[in-house]
């Protein structure tokens, strides 16, 4: 298909024996028929679409289709024609994670991922996922899944989550949320009073009585404009920062960023918290938050600020990676199973990505938060 030089266009095919065509499960695999003067030309079209993982093509008919789909989700099968032959794109994790959420310049005019204009970084490509080491094709109806983001959500399929925080099987219109704090996802309608509030909090520790941080540029404080409110704005650009023990004059600290974070009541109620996800901020990386925990509540909101209040449900990392690209999403993090729903939740970043250089502060841009 092409030269060496050239490798990073191209792709490599499995052809099938003679008198075999494309069966897709769906029609709407179906992204391209046309007429094309050869087989060469047929697999350079599926080639230079992106979509296509799957070609068909007969030599007497000329007939050249393409499919977004492969054999998880499609059949070769038997046909009359003996000049018929279907290719499929052979995929490896070699042809993607050296490129996956890292910077556009990585995949230009790559056909495995597309740059991202949200993140500006190589993601995977439309009705498709990152699974952890390359992009496979997001699920249809009824097919069994085990993450949040495989399946078909341009035809509104979720994987649903049973009351055990487990994955189940994509659905339509299953009660899956993305959790915004000022909005109410049954109804899209937006809301700014007192239960919507972040509140920042320093000095503390799962378990532990909250600390209020408050706006300022000293010890306790959080940068004024970079507020708490911000990680649930669905805007990378803003951020959350955090000084901790630390200021913005001159004192630095490899623990600055230790023991801070923040708490909220959900605007929609109590709510099955089952998985989520940090966004990077706009500069320094060592400012990236590592290792968290969370805590959940049922309490009033007069009792928040207490420790008793608080049972923790997870204790590991924030999901981002160490030389992430800023302004990006981290990967998904489950929490372990539970059936516990609770009204809110605390997060308290207790190790910074610093690895023990002297920082004056905590910062990301946003929180995404998935449950039912």
């Amino acid at each position: 298909m092409s030269s060496p030089a050239h490798a990073i266009y191209s792709a490599t095919f499995s052809l099938s024996l003679q008198g075999h065509e494309f069966q897709p499960q769906y029609d709407v695999q179906l992204i391209f028929n046309e007429a094309a003067q050869s087989l060469i030309l047929c697999s350079a079209a599926c080639n230079q679409n992106p979509s296509c993982r799957t070609f068909d093509y007969d030599s007497s008919s000329h007939r050249c289709r393409l499919f977004e789909a492969d054999l998880t989700n499609g059949a070769i099968i038997a046909t009359g024609s003996q000049t018929s032959i279907v290719g499929s794109v052979i995929l490896s994790a070699s042809l993607y994670a050296s490129m996956y959420n890292q910077s556009c310049s990585g995949c230009q005019e790559n056909r495995y991922q597309t740059c991202s204009s949200t993140t500006n970084t190589c993601q995977c490509p439309g009705n498709s996922y990152w699974n952890g080491s390359m992009c496979p094709l997001q699920l249809f109806e009824t097919a069994a899944c085990s993450q949040i983001d495989a399946c078909r959500s341009d035809l509104n399929l979720s994987c649903n989550i049973n009351s055990y925080g487990g994955f189940t099987q994509c659905l339509t219109g299953i009660n899956l949320f993305t959790i915004s704090v000022y909005e109410n996802l049954d109804t899209g309608q937006v809301f700014t009073n007192s239960t919507g509030t972040v509140y920042a909090v320093w000095n503390t520790t799962a378990g532990s009585d909250s600390n209020l941080a408050s706006s300022g540029t000293g010890i306790g404080k959080y940068y004024p404009g970079e507020v708490p409110d911000n990680v649930f704005d669905r805007n990378t650009s803003t951020k959350y920062t955090n000084f901790g023990n630390c200021n913005i004059t001159g004192i630095v600290s490899p623990t600055c960023a230790q023991d801070t974070g923040f708490y909220l009541t959900l605007q929609r109620g109590a709510s099955l918290l089952v998985a989520f996800r940090f966004a990077t901020a706009n500069s320094y990386p060592l400012r990236d938050p590592l290792m968290i925990t969370i805590e959940g509540s049922n309490s009033n909101s007069t009792e928040l600020t207490r420790g008793s209040s608080w049972t923790l449900l997870y204790n590991g990392s924030s999901g981002i990676s160490t030389n992430q690209s800023r302004l990006t999403y981290g990967s998904i993090q489950l929490l372990p199973k539970t059936s516990a729903w609770y009204a809110s939740y605390r997060f308290l970043v207790n190790l910074a990505m610093n690895n023990g250089w002297p920082i004056s502060a905590i910062q990301y841009s946003e929180v995404e938060l998935f449950g039912h």
